[in-house]
């Protein structure tokens, strides 16, 4: 990393990333914590708790809001870009100049271990690593990277930029779009869990012969898996970000952009409306509705739909002020049964002849 701090002004300016450039403009040479800035680094503030740090070891730039900026006016030749969200800053900075580049791979272009079916076109920029096995009629979009030992089955789509970690899995006729990001170990389309019984409670499996579909700008954590409908489609909308060891059933519906924490599990049918955000070990019964802009926490159990936006928490799911009021009340549930049996005692001696 090589950048000046006016160049990522003019770069970012437009987007409304960042609003202002002030003071130097030394070179940056790397994204640093601020525990560790010095000469040459780049840090993200945006607390004023962190203001005698800077002073201490001067980075070469700082990013941070304007209420903050204006208390390092006084350090000389720092270069100060304002930028109105600064952990948004921190997301498209850094992916700009210090994420992992995916496409720098020690293996050739296309691996020789990997088996690519003969009807499938790899477009020309496509990287594929060690172990990668590419189904019949796959489809692959340009400059998708596949890294080792990725499984892609028979008419399956992978769209374009899309990055594959090792280890992932995409099952038959799945369709994932542009801009995905499928971290190691993921499954798109295993079969969904359905099971029939006979009278004497022998279980018969249930093929599941729909898709899943992945739209555009997903994210999907290590380890997470999504069956395939059991007809029609499990859907992912654009710009939904699941977490890691997430478990998302048959004929699911995740709105956009919304986010699922690690451990989630949501059950068969359900629907999660837009920007829903599910915290860690969130679960659902089946066919629930979940509408836009509802915030589930504290191990949600979700028995039956939210219809309204809003936040909620705990099993069975219910408004967050009227469970943190049961919450408080949990916690002195042996006191209020101890003064509930002596007022029912003097009730019962009150009532006697």
């Amino acid at each position: 990393m090589n950048i000046l701090p006016s160049a990522i002004f003019q770069e970012f300016q437009a987007r409304g990333l960042i609003a202002e450039h002030r003071g130097g403009d030394r070179p940056i040479h790397r994204i640093a914590p601020i525990e560790e800035c010095g000469a040459g680094d780049l840090v993200f503030v945006d607390h004023a708790k962190y203001l005698p740090r800077v002073r201490q070891q001067p980075p070469s730039a700082v990013v941070a809001p304007a209420a903050i900026a204006d208390e390092l006016g006084d350090i000389e030749g720092l270069a100060v870009l304002v930028a109105p969200n600064v952990r948004l800053a921190i997301a498209l900075l850094k992916q700009a100049y210090a994420d992992r580049d995916v496409r720098d791979s020690e293996w050739p272009r296309i691996h020789p271990n990997a088996v690519i079916h003969d009807s499938v076109a790899v477009p020309e920029d496509a990287l594929i690593g060690p172990g990668v096995v590419v189904g019949k009629d796959v489809e692959l979009g340009g400059r998708v990277v596949l890294m080792a030992n990725v499984v892609i089955e028979r008419g399956a789509r992978i769209g374009a930029n899309t990055v594959l970690h090792p280890g992932c899995t995409v099952g038959y006729n799945c369709e994932i779009g542009g801009d995905v990001i499928l971290k190691a170990g993921c499954v798109i389309g295993s079969e969904g869990f359905g099971f029939a019984q006979d009278e004497k409670r022998r279980n018969y499996r249930i093929p599941h012969t729909g898709k899943v579909i992945v739209e555009d700008r997903v994210v999907i954590g290590a380890n997470t898996n999504i069956d395939r409908a059991t007809y029609g489609a499990t859907i992912i909308r654009a710009g939904a970000v699941i977490d890691a060891m997430c478990h998302i059933g048959h004929n699911v519906e995740i709105g956009e952009d919304c986010i699922l924490c690690a451990h989630t599990g949501i059950s068969g049918s359900t629907k999660f409306g837009k920007r829903v955000i599910a915290s860690g070990q969130t679960g659902t019964l089946d066919h629930i509705t979940v509408a836009d802009d509802v915030v589930l926490l504290h191990r949600a159990g979700l028995n039956s739909s939210i219809k309204q936006p809003g936040m909620y928490a705990g099993g069975p799911a219910q408004p967050l002020q009227q469970y943190l009021k049961n919450m408080a009340v949990a916690a002195r549930l042996h006191e209020v049964w101890s003064r509930l049996k002596a007022v029912e005692k003097k009730l019962a001696e009150l009532a006697k002849p």
